[in-house]
């Protein structure tokens, strides 16, 4: 029988997925991005970066906890 601290690790790992798929969702947006422009340096790439490192940030602080 799965005990409360088996349903709290396998919360975690879900999560944990959940976050990875996200984030490379992000990483996947990025490349279409860079694909998608003339210039590499260009804002969209900017924000993606951004957003990738924000939720990077998240996780690991996250996992900390």
């Amino acid at each position: 029988m799965r005990g409360p601290k088996d349903n709290a690790v396998d919360a975690r790992l879900a999560d944990n997925l959940r976050r990875a798929i996200e984030l490379t969702q992000l990483g996947l947006d990025l490349r279409r991005s860079v694909i998608q422009q003339q210039e590499p340096h260009g804002d969209a790439m900017v924000q993606v970066m951004r957003q990738i490192r924000r939720e990077k940030e998240q996780a690991w602080q996250q996992n900390r906890s």
